[in-house]
């Protein structure tokens, strides 16, 4: 399976939210884009997945933090349409996803593929988070939002050495969530 992975733009950025609503009813990711968009970093990036002509769905990456400090790139609005899934997409995307990331680290300080992600909302995605990633943990900073007790962090290692955990440091969900909202 060849997929294409278009970066999203100024000039499609309304339809990739209206496929990332549809993927994730009532979130939007309109002011996550637009941000990466703007700031145009090589290492942050969204994109439409396509296979052929058909839009199957979403991904990306991202860091709130210096690369220097966590030296970890996030999966960013990663998911497949309904009428796609169980297909393998999901699992081709989030491989494709983590080679991105893989040759990012050869230049930029990236040790760590990581992602969180809601145990109760999210739970379909699970099995194929523990095949892939090395690691998980609860995030139960008390100073963020943990989801109601059901937030995880996966977290993969891009090099020899064993995947870090995120150790609850600040993640800063509470304004994520707050402009998903918009």
């Amino acid at each position: 399976m060849k997929l294409a992975y278009i970066k999203i733009t100024k000039d499609n950025i309304d339809f990739a939210t209206k496929i990332q609503e549809e993927i994730f009813p009532g979130e939007s990711a309109y002011e996550h884009y637009l941000y990466t968009i703007n700031k145009n970093e090589e290492y942050e990036k969204y994109y439409l997945v396509y296979d052929q002509e058909k839009v199957v769905g979403v991904t990306g990456i991202y860091s709130n933090e210096p690369l220097e400090e966590t030296h970890s790139l996030w999966l960013g609005w990663y998911g497949v349409l309904l009428a796609e899934r169980n297909k393998g997409y999901g699992s081709r995307i989030l491989k494709d996803t983590i080679e991105m990331v893989k040759k990012l680290s050869q230049k930029y300080p990236i040790k760590y593929f990581r992602l969180y992600t809601d145990i109760k909302e999210n739970k379909e995605a699970l099995p194929l988070y523990d095949k892939y990633m090395d690691i998980k943990e609860m995030y139960n900073n008390p100073n963020d939002v943990n989801y109601d007790g059901n937030c995880i962090i996966y977290s993969k290692s891009l090099t020899q050495g064993k995947a870090q955990k995120w150790n609850n440091k600040f993640l800063n969900l509470k304004q994520i969530i707050e402009e998903q909202g918009k």
